[in-house]
């Protein structure tokens, strides 16, 4: 993954631009790397779930704290490889095959 970001490192995307997202569960060196795609894609990263500005939670864990904010908030909760893929792609995908917390 860090190759998408050398490859494009002059070139920077945008379309996170209006999005602010939050992750959960992953090691500190994890959540560097999601941190810096998300700001590399022109998202604000935000360390805390306790805001509900927050716009996606990309959670490892569907038990977390900050999971079970984002479902009772319906914030929606999606797997890191929607990120990973968007990123690849260089645009925004639909969220629909990477929810975690789809409601039925």
């Amino acid at each position: 993954m860090n190759t998408v970001m050398e490859t494009d490192e002059k070139c920077p995307a945008t379309f996170l631009q209006d999005y602010v997202i939050c992750v959960s569960g992953y090691s500190n060196e994890e959540r560097i790397l999601l941190r810096n795609m998300i700001e590399f894609c022109g998202g604000c990263y935000n360390e805390d779930m306790e805001s509900r500005s927050v716009t996606y939670l990309l959670s490892k864990n569907p038990a977390s704290d900050k999971t079970k904010h984002a479902m009772r908030w319906g914030v929606p909760v999606l797997t890191h490889q929607w990120l990973f893929d968007c990123m690849s792609e260089r645009r925004l995908l639909s969220i629909n095959p990477y929810l975690i917390n789809a409601r039925k």
